[in-house]
């Protein structure tokens, strides 16, 4: 479960039910990202704390992050046909913030629909790639609107049945001609205290430019989750 570095205090709510038995996809680690099954999480991105929710299906899965005030929130599901003939997943999200800048509160949404792959590489390293297209809708300020074209690439390494690192990259590019650019990492190193339940600390960075705007920021994290 990823949790959202821009949000403020979330609190999740799912009221969706997803066709399909749960947990009917063959067992997965608690990090990987095709993970279908449910799970509840809490952590602190720095000196704010997290709450996370997902709900999944025989081969879907829908996650709801939002903050007290609502006013920063993000939507996201994924499809994974579970199939020996298909490698490819298909991802989707909205998702709504507020940036403050010199210039005033930025209140926007994007909009993301990307496909994953997934592949087996040194050492029993699980790599899950995923491209994808993003589209900022910023409210009062149409003109400012941009699409995205976007990468990412996350490796899952399980050191032993408790232990695993996680390394995630990731970047977009707007393909629109406006400036926009977005850099994030992270690398988190976990600990399965059960089959349910796991810990990880997590290091993150972040680089953002929108227009006139520049934000550049590091953060140390630190979340618990259980998965059913």
């Amino acid at each position: 479960m990823y949790f959202n570095n821009k949000g403020g205090l979330p609190v999740t709510l799912i009221l969706l039910c997803l066709s399909g038995a749960v947990n009917a996809q063959t067992a997965r680690h608690i990090a990987d990202p095709l993970n279908l099954t449910t799970t509840l999480g809490a952590g602190f991105d720095a000196d704010v704390l997290k709450v996370a929710g997902r709900l999944g299906g025989e081969n879907q899965k829908i996650e709801l992050n939002s903050n007290l005030g609502g006013d920063k929130w993000s939507l996201s599901y994924l499809y994974s046909p579970q199939s020996a003939l298909s490698n490819w997943n298909l991802s989707a999200s909205i998702k709504h913030g507020k940036t403050d800048t010199e210039i005033g509160r930025f209140n926007h949404y994007q909009y993301q629909l990307g496909i994953i792959s997934e592949f087996n590489g040194w050492m029993d390293t699980a790599v899950f790639t995923e491209f994808g297209a993003n589209y900022l809708s910023v409210k009062d300020n149409p003109g400012s609107d941009s699409i995205t074209a976007n990468a990412s690439v996350t490796a899952l390494k399980p050191w032993s049945d408790r232990w695993y690192n996680t390394l995630v990259a990731q970047g977009s590019a707007a393909i629109d001609g406006s400036e926009r650019y977005e850099t994030h990492a992270w690398l988190s190193l976990g600990y399965r205290v059960t089959e349910r339940w796991s810990w990880e600390i997590r290091y993150r960075y972040e680089s953002n430019q929108y227009e006139s705007f520049s934000e550049e920021e590091t953060k140390w994290g630190f979340a618990i989750q259980s998965q059913f």
